[in-house]
């Protein structure tokens, strides 16, 4: 267990270390919001329009997948590394549980199996937002717009006729009717 822990620590240590500390922008006037938005769409090789819905299907696949059709690789690379170390973490815990034969050593893996249970699926659910929202926003920043995009219509409509209504045949009356049309498109 203490042999897991350590090798995961190293792992992140190793992971995260180059980009914790490193300054890719020292003007202390830049909107961060702003800021971040341009570098997530500058690292895309998108050249067309990217389909937000097509790239959550595809993160609903499998976490990553949705990142490498929207052009961000190195996203991709880190949401499959995420998935795949917390399955293998889940995969030994649950191992690890059921062939365990007294309670003190089955608790803390039967813990572990949960919470790299917890990651796997927090993986999954946040390449899905993450590959709808970069969609979008590779989309604004390099200008695309849909081809094939219907855009909700509503429209209200007044609908007022006068009909004949004959009472005899030498005389005839006119009645107004009143009415509203209602449509709505999408």
């Amino acid at each position: 267990m203490r042999r897991l822990i350590t090798l995961f620590a190293i792992i992140l240590y190793i992971g995260f270390s180059n980009n914790l500390f490193s300054q890719v922008y020292d003007d202390i006037y830049y909107n961060p919001i702003q800021r971040t938005e341009k570098l997530d769409s500058a690292n895309s090789t998108a050249k067309t329009y990217r389909k937000p819905s097509k790239a959550t299907l595809l993160s609903l696949a499998y976490p990553g997948v949705g990142q490498l059709y929207n052009g961000q690789k190195s996203k991709a690379d880190a949401y499959i590394t995420w998935k795949v170390l917390s399955d293998v973490v889940v995969i030994f815990s649950v191992y690890k549980t059921f062939n365990s034969n007294e309670l003190d050593e089955f608790m803390p893996f039967f813990l572990m199996s949960m919470v790299s249970l917890t990651s796997a699926v927090t993986s999954w659910v946040v390449s899905m937002i993450d590959a709808n929202l970069s969609a979008k926003k590779i989309n604004k920043y390099n200008g695309f717009t849909n081809p094939k995009e219907k855009k909700t219509q509503l429209s209200i409509n007044p609908d007022i006729k006068i009909i004949p209504q004959p009472l005899s045949p030498t005389t005839q009356t006119y009645s107004p009717s009143f009415g509203l049309n209602l449509s709505l498109s999408f």
